[in-house]
């Protein structure tokens, strides 16, 4: 370590000779019995203009960055207390002590202007939406504060942002370490009212795994140093075809050295599914499936900071859950050569897949001085070992025999990581560096059995056990700058390199394999003026395959239909541009550009009777695109929201049965929310997404249709809401696959149009917020 800081240190005076020195003024602001005050608003001013605005952190800390030498004046104001204004004269780095007294005036005398943050902002590489400034966010779990995120969809499938898939989900720069379903109903469990922003990065920077080409949500908690215990509990009955429930419990503590939290999740979930995929060519496959879903789910989620020093702290966290997913399936599959109807097999099966996920998270964060500088290492492990169980029978009409088979999953996934990041930041740059370990274990067994004479008996041509393994090592480098009050860059360079090692003792094939990739990355940004803001950003990406896409075991849904995995898969690549502009914090425009290498998905393929589907590397894509967020308040009690996306695809493929078209795409959102009086608010949504072509994939439209009422009551301690989602029943999935022999149809509906109805309620003081640190585990993203 003292080698790598002496590097990191000597990098740092060689940039300094070159870099024109400028000043910061930090400070703490507290009140008169010397407690912090958060969320104070600060003004770096000279005469009578504004230079500058910030606000101070949970500790009462604040910061003016890039400040040149000269006589200022300091302007600090807070509801309830008098603002204060103090001059300096700054010739070096400067620390001020200040502190703000209650007001004295019993009655208002006059009208008080207090700073408000914009509703939308650019960041060098990211853009950010104030939650705390938008009316909608007020009273409603996390999930609905996300919804109203330019860029951002969620359903009950998970978070992405437009154009990404796998996105990442972040809190207070750390992951969560849960994905899909399991995901969304953890942010439920969390409150709107303890968001302070969210953030988008649809480029993430170097300091972030490179892992997928999604982009990543950054959640940031409100904070503030009230002390003593809170809670809040909450429940919401949903109705789509069949009820279902999701009820949460939230408990915090917090002392000036000990923060605890414990989270208790529950849900319940039933779902009428249709799924309709026919293949037609030369010969023919008509399959409709007629499912009812079942999905329970308990979880818990305790966590602890310790605040040993003033420079120090420590914590754990640690999350465990059980969930149950049950599947009742009909299926009609007509086999046809040209128009004749060669048989009908119709199969019934039900699908058992019980799991236990746990994870611990153990972190440290040393201060080395007070001008900003941390280094913070952690440790994490993640365990899943997720059953499945899949009775079915199949019934043919030409011998009138049914065929009862048992299909058998058992993986058991083991992850772990080890971390450590460093961050230096100087008047005139601001750096990062850091290292990671990360290794994965997944051994699955996987059993086919036949019923004979009333036992199901091993068919070990159909089974399969399949041991794999990877290690990641990362380190990475970044520095961020400002030149003058125009320019601001942010640069960074992170370095991966694997080892993977794929073993059947089934059928003795073996994968062996080591790699190492840099992933680059740039940003630019360029503030015209106080209203126009313009920036480029460059990255470049690794999608590595999940765990099942490389299992060459065959999951049967019926004896002629399976999917299997591909050991020899490699990881795809994506380099993402963009340019963007910012007007007056509330338009952003942006114009981006991707080129896909090696990229891989699911390839269908018809032999005879028998439909196969299995992973290749066979797409090379170039994506272009707009993106256009208008987010602003016309009234007090009207704030609306608008996105649109256009996509345009060009794709080639290396294998000659995969027809590709050039295609384009298009997809907007419209929200409003409006405030009706101090007690009721209401929202309207509508996102449209069009007809499209992409690769040789054809897609009809899709729309999505909400309203909700919202009321707030006890002081804003007991909240209502009630939403009536995909009103239209607009999300019905319908398109076309294209293939050179055969072209594959889908008709598809997830029972999406549901009624809900939530009631949460806070208690003890409502402004404690816990232990929020989350820590960074990506790869458990690659669980499956």
């Amino acid at each position: 370590m003292k080698t790598y800081t002496t590097l990191l240190f000597t990098i740092i005076s060689f940039f300094n000779i070159y870099c024109f020195g400028q000043l910061k003024i930090q400070g703490q602001i507290n009140d008169t019995t010397k407690r912090p005050i958060a969320n104070v608003s600060l003004n770096l001013m000279r005469d009578t203009n504004v230079l500058k605005t910030t606000f101070s952190d949970m500790n009462g800390e604040f910061i003016f960055n890039a400040v040149n030498s000269g006589q200022y004046i300091i302007s600090a104001s807070f509801l309830g207390r008098e603002e204060i204004r103090t001059s300096l004269k700054v010739y070096r780095d400067t620390t001020i002590l200040l502190y703000l007294q209650k007001s004295t005036d019993v009655i208002l005398k006059g009208v008080t202007i207090t700073a408000s943050k914009p509703l939308l902002e650019r960041k060098i590489d990211r853009i950010v939406f104030n939650v705390s400034n938008s009316i909608a966010a007020k009273g409603t779990d996390l999930t609905q504060a996300l919804a109203l995120t330019p860029m951002l969809r969620i359903d009950g499938n998970g978070v992405s942002i437009s154009g990404k898939s796998g996105v990442s989900v972040m809190i207070n720069e750390r992951i969560v370490n849960i994905g899909g379903a399991d995901l969304v109903n953890y942010l439920k469990s969390l409150r709107s009212d303890d968001v302070e922003k969210i953030e988008v990065l649809t480029t993430p920077p170097a300091k972030y795994e490179a892992q997928g080409n999604s982009g990543m949500i950054n959640i940031v908690l409100k904070s503030n140093p009230n002390l003593g215990w809170s809670g809040d509990i909450s429940s919401t009955y949903a109705q789509t075809t069949f009820p279902a429930n999701a009820n949460s419990l939230n408990l915090n503590f917090q002392s000036k050295k000990i923060a605890i939290s414990g989270k208790f999740r529950q849900n319940y979930r039933k779902t009428r599914p249709t799924e309709e995929f026919d293949v037609i060519g030369e010969n023919s496959i008509l399959s409709s499936d007629k499912r009812q879903d079942i999905q329970r789910g308990v979880g818990l989620n305790l966590s602890m900071d310790y605040k040993a020093t003033d420079k120090a702290n420590f914590g754990l966290i640690y999350d465990i859950g059980k969930t149950s997913y049950k599947m009742q399936i009909e299926n009609s599959s007509v086999y046809k050569t040209a128009q004749t109807i060669d048989s009908v097999l119709n199969t019934y099966s039900n699908h058992f897949n019980p799991s236990l996920s746990q994870t611990l998270n153990v972190y440290y964060d040393q201060k080395l001085d007070k001008k900003g500088k941390k280094l913070s290492s952690g440790f994490n492990y993640f365990s899943t070992d997720p059953e499945t169980k899949v009775d079915f029978s199949t019934f043919s009409n030409r011998n009138g025999m049914a065929e009862q088979v048992r299909n058998t999953s058992g993986l058991n996934y083991i992850i772990w990581s080890a971390q450590s990041d460093l961050t230096l930041p100087y008047k005139w740059a601001s750096m990062e560096a850091g290292l990671k370990f990360t290794n994965f274990e997944n051994d699955s067994d996987v059993g086919y059995f036949n019923l004979l004479n009333g036992n199901f008996i091993l068919d070990p041509t159909k089974a399969n056990v399949f041991q794999y393994s990877e290690q990641n090592l990362a380190a990475y480098y970044s520095i961020q700058s400002d030149f003058g009050k125009k320019w601001s860059a942010k640069a960074g360079l992170r370095y991966e390199y694997s080892i993977i090692d794929g073993y059947s003792p089934t059928t003795g094939e073996k994968t062996n394999r080591k790699y190492g990739r840099l992933f680059p990355s740039v940003y630019l940004s360029y503030k015209i003026n106080q209203n126009n803001t313009l920036s480029a950003t460059y990255s470049k990406r690794i999608n590595r395959p999940n765990f099942r896409a490389l299992n060459p075991f065959r999951w049967y849904t019926n004896p002629y239909t399976y999917s299997t995995g591909n050991p020899t898969l490699q990881p795809s690549y994506n380099h993402n541009s963009e340019v963007a502009y910012l007007y007056k914090d509330m338009f952003s425009l942006t114009l981006y550009l991707q080129k896909l290498v090696d990229g891989y998905g699911r390839i269908v393929t018809v032999n005879e009777a028998l439909k196969i589907v299995d992973y290749r590397n066979y797409l090379t894509q170039y994506s272009s695109g707009l993106e256009a967020t208008f987010a602003i308040k016309f009234f007090p009690w009207w704030e609306n929201r608008e996105f649109v996306s256009l996509n345009f695809v060009k794709a080639k493929s290396t294998i000659q049965d995969v027809l590709l078209e050039d295609g384009a795409a298009v997809y907007y959102n419209i929200f409003n929310s409006f405030k009706i009086n101090k007690t009721f608010s209401g929202t309207f949504n509508f996102w449209h997404s069009l007809p499209a072509t992409q690769g040789n994939v054809y897609s009809e439209g899709r729309s999505f249709l909400s309203i909700g009422l919202r009321a707030s009551l006890l002081d804003g301690k007991l909240q209502l809401n009630a939403s009536a989602e995909d009103i239209l029943k607009g999300t019905v999935s319908r398109g076309k696959v294209y293939y050179n022999t055969f072209t594959q149809y889908y008709n598809n509906y997830y029972d999406s149009r549901r009624f809900s109805l939530t009631a949460s309620y806070s208690f003890g003081k409502a402004k404690v917020k816990g232990n929020r640190k989350q820590v960074t585990f990506k790869e458990t993203q690659r669980v499956n």
